[in-house]
Order: C-alpha cells, then sequence, then structure tokens
C-alpha cells in the first residue's frame, strides 16, 4: 500500500461520535445580551429595507457576538469541523426576519456563494412533494432520508426554523475517523477511494458534460491533511451515464464507507430545536438527515434555512481534488 494511506490521523477532527455526545465544546449558546445585540442589527437593516446582498459586518454590526462568532468559525475550519449554536428566539422572528438574521450570523463566518445555477443564496430545506432519487431533484427538496454525504462548498449552515411532526434528525461523522477505520480494519478499500470517481453533474445531467471529465477522490492528502468529498448517489449515477460499471472492489469500499458512517458508535446524532444553528466542515464532516413525517396544518411543516459558505483561509488541497466553491462568491450586481 503507498505510504499515503498509512497516516493515522489525531487532530481534532478525528472525533468518535459516542464521545463527541458528552462533551459540550460544539455546543455553544448566544446570551440573553449577544440576542439583544443581533436584535438591534435586525432593527437597523430592517428599518434601511437592506436586501440580503447589502447585509455585510458593515450593515449588520455585532460588536460582542463576532468574537464568538470567529472562535466558531476558527472550530468548523481547523477545529472539530461541527459547531451547533443555540439560544436564539426564533419564534419572535417572522421567517423573512429569520433569514436577514442567519445571513447577518453568516457573514461574520465566511462567504456565501450561490447553491445552485439559478444563484439561490439563501437555501430553503423543506419538502415539495418532490420524489428523491429523481436526476434533477436534490435530496433537500424532500422528505427522505439522506445518506452521509458533503455539499458542494467549504461550509454548509442550517438553521432550524420548524421542526417536523416525526422523524428529521441530524447526524455528522468524522472523516478523519472514518480514514482511521478504514486504515485499521480495511486498508485494501483505501486506493480505489483515493482514487476516486466520475460524478454525474446535477445540473447538467441529460448534457454532453453530464459527468466529471476526470475522478474526484473520495479522500485527499496534502502535508498529512486529509480531506473527504462523497455523494454516492452521484458516483453511482455518474458510472452508469458513461457506461463504465463501478468495479467489485469499488463498491465494497462504497458500502463499507456507507456502514462506518452508519455505525452508532462513530456518528453523532442531534434533534436541532428551532433556533438552533448546525456549522459543518465540508472537508472534514459528513451530514445526514432521517426521514420525516410534516405536520398537516399549512405553515407548521418542517422548514430549515440553509447557508453554502467559503472560508476566508481556504483549506490547502491536493492538486487532484478540485476545491469547489458552490456555483460562485454571491456579490452585488454590478
Amino acid at each position: 500500500m503507498s505510504a499515503v494511506y498509512m497516516h493515522v490521523i489525531t487532530s481534532r477532527d478525528a472525533w468518535i461520535g459516542a464521545e463527541l455526545a458528552e462533551r459540550l465544546d460544539w455546543q455553544i449558546s448566544f446570551t440573553n445580551e449577544e440576542v439583544e445585540e443581533i436584535d438591534r442589527a435586525l432593527r437597523a437593516a430592517r428599518d434601511r429595507n437592506l436586501a440580503l446582498l447589502q447585509i455585510d459586518r458593515d450593515t449588520f454590526p455585532l460588536p460582542t457576538v463576532a468574537r464568538k462568532l470567529a472562535s466558531c468559525a476558527q472550530e468548523v475550519e481547523r477545529g472539530l469541523g461541527v459547531v451547533v449554536l443555540s439560544g436564539l428566539p426564533i419564534e419572535r422572528y417572522p421567517d423573512d426576519e429569520a433569514g436577514m438574521v442567519f445571513w447577518g450570523l453568516g457573514a461574520y463566518l465566511g462567504l456565501p456563494v450561490m447553491q445552485n445555477p439559478r444563484g439561490e443564496l439563501l437555501g430553503h430545506v423543506k419538502d415539495y412533494g418532490r420524489q428523491f432519487g429523481q436526476i434533477n431533484v436534490r435530496g433537500y427538496e424532500t422528505n427522505a432520508h439522506l445518506p452521509f454525504h458533503t455539499d458542494g462548498c467549504d461550509e454548509v449552515g442550517l438553521m432550524c426554523l420548524r421542526r417536523a411532526k416525526a422523524g428529521g434528525a441530524s447526524s455528522v461523522v468524522s472523516a478523519a475517523t472514518l480514514h482511521n477505520e478504514l486504515l485499521r480494519r480495511y486498508p485494501e478499500y483505501l486506493p480505489p477511494l483515493y482514487r476516486g470517481f466520475h460524478y454525474i453533474r446535477r445540473e447538467a445531467a441529460l448534457t454532453e458534460a453530464g459527468v466529471t471529465p476526470h475522478r474526484v477522490p473520495v479522500f485527499g492528502q496534502i502535508d498529512g491533511l486529509v480531506s473527504c468529498r462523497y455523494i454516492r448517489a452521484q458516483i453511482e449515477a455518474g458510472a452508469k451515464r458513461i457506461g463504465q460499471p463501478l468495479t467489485s472492489l469499488e463498491i465494497e469500499a462504497l458500502d463499507c464507507f456507507d456502514e462506518l458512517a452508519r455505525d452508532p458508535k462513530l456518528h453523532l446524532d442531534m434533534e436541532l430545536q428551532p433556533g438552533d444553528i448546525q456549522l459543518c466542515n465540508n472537508y472534514t464532516v459528513l451530514h445526514s438527515r432521517t426521514d420525516f413525517e410534516d405536520w398537516p396544518e399549512p405553515g407548521r411543516e418542517r422548514h430549515l434555512l440553509r447557508l453554502w459558505l467559503t472560508c476566508r483561509e481556504r483549506r490547502p488541497l491536493p492538486p487532484d481534488f478540485p476545491q469547489l466553491n458552490g456555483y460562485g462568491l454571491a456579490r452585488l450586481p454590478s
């Protein structure tokens, strides 16, 4: 085996879910004074009728909260890779104002990027009645179980507005821990994961450019720093599209990866409450969601807001591990 795979990861992002559940360093709460500061910034932005793209650190001033958010950003970028912020009284905000708060906080956590070719900046994660598995349907638009995966940006943030009637729990797992478990127990599966796979390009799936021309590694390593990118459904669709079935070893490696991620000892389950904000590093943490049943009453449905963020200090990645930036930085029209 190549020496590149023989590196056991011991950094803070190599956590065990069962152990992280007993710790508090990934759970951060806003104080009453900090909530008041956020409210003042919201009122100022609302009184000026600012659009989302006009809300930034200057127009959404948070002199005290900024220090807490800087610490959160550091933990997500260079530490555990996951943080949950709580304490926002979300019930006091209409949905549009909750979005302004989330966007304003995000301005201190990274640079917002577009989440699809339509230029969506603030995603709405809820059931639109669409069928998961269809090539032009994204999982967050359904009520289906979403297997462990990463998103196409540096960091993803979710703010819970309303919970489902049942289900919809969130789970996260450390990519470094999965790498360590594979190295310890199933080292034969690391080479195909480092070699990578052709991905379907969802928005271009029906065009000639529907598949990535080069293989995208599941794991990439540079100077001992391991990063991960993984969406199995797009891997399988890519193989089908180009007419090159996955080998038995590749299928075994993917199955093993998924099985380890599902191990209740390795991943961390959480129930996001209204007002909670979950932040994840897409290179060090994979996330998942259980299926859910919605409330029948209109306006009571499960609803989360989503931000895709680019880090101001970007993660070093190997040349064959392309750095994603959503669909481009969000910018004011010229």
